[in-house]
């Protein structure tokens, strides 16, 4: 998965980049950045590639530093995450850390997670999975309109979570 290099990119972009190499090739994946969202189903796409903080897909390319979210649509979605690093000083120590902290509490209990993304905020309610450097997913087990079953979400981005 990479080595971690001690910089802003290691708590959010490194393990985000790291999602969506695993998703290469699948042809189910919805994107949300924070400069749009790709959640309803006419928006599905492909991912070519994922290197060097850029992601290719079937729909364009996009930074990875922008990429809040990704889920996809159904089948599997066993993703290895990065592990858990405590930082002691800068972003990730006030922002990342805590986040982690909250969501590894939560694992297997249902949530509402709000997070940003195309200038609005997104909630997405689902059961914890697993909780990785920078990454939480969930499970979706009664998918609405995005009809998306698992999402990745990058923990920098999001805005509260809430136990229901």
């Amino acid at each position: 998965m990479g080595k971690f290099d001690r910089t802003i990119c290691d708590c959010c972009v490194c393990p985000m980049q790291s999602v969506m190499q695993q998703l290469v090739g699948r042809n189910d994946v919805a994107i949300t950045t924070t400069a749009f969202s790709d959640v309803d189903t006419s928006s599905i796409t492909t991912i070519d590639s994922a290197d060097n903080f850029i992601v290719e897909t079937s729909r364009g390319s996009y930074p990875i530093c922008n990429v809040t979210a990704v889920g996809v649509q159904g089948g599997d979605f066993n993703l290895t995450l990065k592990p858990i690093q405590l930082d002691n000083k800068g972003e990730c120590s006030c922002c990342e850390d805590p986040t982690t902290n909250k969501l590894k509490s939560l694992i297997k209990k249902t949530v509402e997670i709000e997070y940003d993304g195309d200038g609005s905020l997104f909630f997405e309610t689902g059961i914890i999975e697993k909780v990785g450097e920078g990454i939480v997913t969930i499970e979706n087990p009664s998918p609405s309109m995005s009809s998306l079953t698992h999402i990745a979400i990058s923990t920098c981005h999001i805005g509260r979570v809430n136990p229901v």
